[in-house]
């Protein structure tokens, strides 16, 4: 039966938007942690713990390939890849360094070397990066050297020339935007707290008004412990009732306090009523004798703590025991958010 209702209960937009923004102070933390976690990460790694500085000399070239005297065509042009793969080959450089007065490690100058053909296949051009720009012209006019050797072993290229020496190396700019990084991931992280908060939400069982208790399980509501009208409703619906159990859903509630609170609310409006504690029979089932004996029956549950299960299984329990909640009382209720919710 539960079920059945649980499951054609809509969903309330009010409430969740209401929840979602009562999280704000854990959802601006989480939202800050992120920014200082990949923000920062990203400043530590890119600012703080840059690498030195690099500069890059490029050299340009024109190759004038031969003809096939089979076709009479050129041959097959050498395109960008292949430029970078030759210059990093051994024989590419072991040429370089025979044009370098310093030893170099060949791992180590393969690092610094590149290739590429930035548009016209007959224009390749070359590219040292170094963390010395006087190292990067040195090693530069060395490959330079070598792209006119190299094309006098190929007997599909008839020459190479430089067209553009490097004269000079140029400082390798790294973008670096460490406020656009901050910025992303504080909106990334923003977005993705916000919605694990909605998927906790959508999937939390816990109850947190009175209207909800009346509706998902068609019992009467006394409402809250400082709701204007729960005189009033315990007035009316315990008026034939001389002697009233109080009881809860969790063994965890204070039912003395209960209690307290009912009779102080009943003397505002100068009535006297019996109200018994008996403890939860989640904990006791055979406290079912107690409820037996008196007229009423008032069941507490704990706003944001007692889940939809828990209610269930108590209320399926009396059922079973033929006994009938004459009302609920919503305990522990978050007053701001009620008044709130109701506008």
């Amino acid at each position: 039966m539960w079920e059945d209702r649980y499951a054609k209960e809509p969903f309330d937009l009010r409430l969740f938007v209401l929840r979602i923004f009562k999280n704000a102070g854990w959802i601006c933390g989480l939202t800050l942690a992120g920014v200082l976690i990949f923000g920062g990460g990203y400043y530590v790694k890119k600012v703080l713990l840059a690498p030195e500085d690099q500069y890059r000399a490029v050299s340009l070239y024109y190759v004038t390939y031969e003809k096939d005297p089979n076709t009479g065509n050129e041959y097959t042009h050498i395109n960008a890849y292949t430029w970078d793969v030759l210059i990093k080959t051994d024989e590419f450089l072991e040429t370089i360094q025979s044009h370098l007065e310093a030893d170099f490690d060949k791992e180590v100058l393969k690092s610094y070397l590149s290739a590429d053909v930035p548009s016209n296949l007959n224009m390749p051009s070359s590219a040292v990066t170094t963390n010395d720009p006087d190292l990067s012209v040195t090693i530069a006019a060395a490959a330079e050297k070598s792209f006119i050797d190299f094309a006098g072993r190929q007997k599909e290229i008839e020459s190479i020339r430089v067209l553009d020496p490097a004269y000079a190396a140029e400082k390798v700019f790294v973008d670096v935007r460490p406020l656009r990084a901050f910025l992303l991931s504080g909106i990334l992280s923003l977005f993705f707290i916000i919605v694990l908060f909605a998927i906790k939400e959508v999937y939390s069982d816990k109850i947190w008004l009175p209207a909800t208790l009346s509706r998902r399980y068609g019992l009467k509501v006394l409402g809250t412990m400082e709701s204007k009208e729960l005189a009033v409703n315990i007035s009316y619906i315990f008026k034939d009732c001389k002697t009233a159990a109080v009881t809860a859903v969790s063994a965890e509630v204070d039912i003395a306090a209960v209690i307290g609170a009912l009779r102080e609310s009943c003397s505002r409006e100068k009535e006297e009523k019996r109200w018994e504690a008996v403890p939860s029979v989640w904990a006791e089932p055979e406290n079912c004798e107690a409820l037996r004996k008196a007229d009423g029956i008032l069941l507490t549950v704990r706003a944001g703590r007692d889940g939809a299960k828990q209610v269930e299984y108590v209320l399926d329990f009396l059922k079973q025991q033929d006994l009938t909640v004459t009302a609920v009382l919503l305990g522990n209720a978050d007053e701001k958010l009620l008044r709130r919710y109701q506008g």
